[in-house]
């Protein structure tokens, strides 16, 4: 990477959003605010995985552009403020990683990935809890997480915490049970106990998918993909059989 590079371009754009929001700038650039942008932002972030997802260079460093000036427009606004500007975005994230990686930047011996895994809980634990205060695994996980990652970070977590009752350790048995309970909702025709049991079922199948190394997010965007491509062949199959009996 060329630093010097990197250093004309960020500043570059940097000062290109100064006089977006500046006088004499850009009207709907001036009205924006946190509320407005952290839309942009899921959206953005979302295209980004859309892209990495089809394997698309161009694309994925086009979205990681889009997605970095949103970062940028949010810092923007903090300083604007006087609460914080990107330098403290940047500083702040690099002494977290470099607390976050104690085997790296400290003392610290690691054998292999998972013993990282749980240092890093550790250490968040450690970086969240003050003496007099409470600390809950479940800190941090944003509310609007699609749902099934959601479902996968809960049960990471609950097991790390190992309470009992609250995740089935043997994951197959615990889709099994719920199945089960479907089934039985199903049979009875109750809406309401379906819905819950229906529920219950997809947050102990991103266990299943979790206790496997896998992640029920990815695995269903996946499945969904794969009916759009088999839906649009049957689409074209039928403007084909349509022109050909003409």
């Amino acid at each position: 990477m060329d630093k010097e590079a990197l250093s004309r371009s960020l500043f570059a754009l940097i000062d290109l959003l100064s006089r977006l929001r500046g006088p004499n700038g850009c009207p709907w650039d001036a009205l924006q605010t946190d509320s407005t942008i952290r839309m942009y932002v899921l959206e953005e972030a979302y295209e980004v995985v859309d892209a990495v997802e089809r394997g698309c260079p161009d694309d994925v460093c086009q979205e990681l552009g889009d997605l970095f000036f949103q970062i940028l427009f949010l810092a923007d606004l903090g300083e604007e403020r006087g609460e914080f500007d990107f330098v403290d975005v940047v500083e702040r994230i690099t002494e977290k990683m470099k607390g976050r990686h104690p085997h790296v930047f400290g003392t610290v011996v690691v054998n292999n990935a998972e013993e990282v895994a749980e240092n890093w809980q550790e250490i968040k634990k450690r970086e969240k809890g003050s003496p007099g205060t409470s600390f809950s695994l479940l800190q941090g996980l944003p509310a609007d997480l699609p749902a099934l990652l959601k479902a996968h970070r809960l049960n990471e977590r609950a097991l790390q915490a190992d309470l009992d009752g609250f995740v089935d350790k043997n994951a197959w048995s615990g889709v099994e049970t719920r199945f089960a309970k479907l089934k039985k909702a199903v049979s009875s025709e109750d809406k309401k106990q379906i819905g819950i049991e229906m529920g219950n079922l997809l947050f102990d199948m991103a266990n299943l998918a979790r206790d496997w190394g896998l992640n029920a997010e990815n695995l269903l965007r996946e499945s969904n993909q794969r009916f759009i491509e088999r839906f649009n062949e049957a689409e074209k199959a039928l403007v084909k059989g349509d022109m050909t009996k003409e």
